[in-house]
């Protein structure tokens, strides 16, 4: 079965408490030996290590729900559910209790779903705390899906940051990303964003909705289906921080 392999190296730490405070991580998990119905009946194979913010101050608290916000979207992928669900192990219900009313409708043959996910802090700053979370999904069909979030807060808070907070959005600004792209591609100045087979909306190039952070990198991660088939994989551009450094709020 497919496991997700880990892009970067965890816990990349702060040099110095030059702020109050700062954001500490610890590792949690979720199996399916963690609940009681999957104890005497099949149940899908769940793999959840996940990162949650230690201490009980209202920044830590902030972070964490945000964390799992983010996580039981992945899991309880049926929209209509969420509103549902308040906490992960609603989420990881979900999933659960799914699989046994499809395994009963279709029967004891039917394949079993299977939630992997992996999250590791990629970047950490006295302004910006950038999270990846990849995640591997199955709930039947010809395949499973594999994706990647970013979770990026203010440090010095834990206020979830959008791409409109974290950057000043001038036109040089997208027209740099652009111009990356089209290099990496080989999409010729003056030719239409999609001519490659892209699949911009309105054929103009936009932001991908994950955008993370290393410590040398902005990383803009374009998950599959979002511009571009399943069997072209995820659209990854790194660029270095010193290109777009002029353009970032926090960093």
């Amino acid at each position: 079965m497919y496991r997700i392999i880990p892009l970067l190296f965890a816990g990349i730490l702060a040099g110095s408490c030059s702020f109050n405070n700062p954001l500490k991580f610890e590792e949690a998990f979720y199996s399916k030996e963690n609940f009681e119905t999957c104890q005497t009946a099949k149940c899908p194979n769940i793999q959840i290590q996940y990162l949650m913010a230690s201490g009980t101050n209202q920044k830590s608290k902030k972070v964490n729900g945000h964390i799992e916000e983010a996580l039981s979207t992945i899991i309880a992928f049926n929209e209509d559910e969420l509103e549902n669900i308040s906490n992960l192990n609603d989420a990881i219900q979900f999933f659960i209790d799914d699989f046994k009313n499809h395994e009963t409708d279709i029967g004891n043959n039917y394949m079993v779903y299977d939630i992997d996910t992996f999250m590791q802090v990629s970047y950490m700053s006295t302004q910006l705390v950038s999270i990846e979370l990849n995640y591997y999904i199955f709930t039947g069909g010809a395949h499973g899906f594999n994706g990647t979030r970013f979770l990026n807060f203010k440090a010095k808070t834990g206020e979830l940051l959008s791409p409109k907070a974290m950057f000043n959005l001038k036109d040089e600004f997208l027209a740099l990303c652009e111009s990356k792209l089209r290099t990496l591609y080989q999409i010729p100045e003056g030719r239409s964003i999609n001519s490659t087979g892209f699949w911009f909306e309105s054929d103009r190039f936009h932001l991908p909705e994950n955008i993370g952070f290393t410590e040398t990198e902005m990383i803009l991660h374009y998950n599959q289906y979002e511009i571009a088939s399943y069997a072209e994989g995820p659209i990854i551009l790194s660029i270095p921080i010193e290109e777009i450094a002029q353009y970032l709020e926090y960093y």
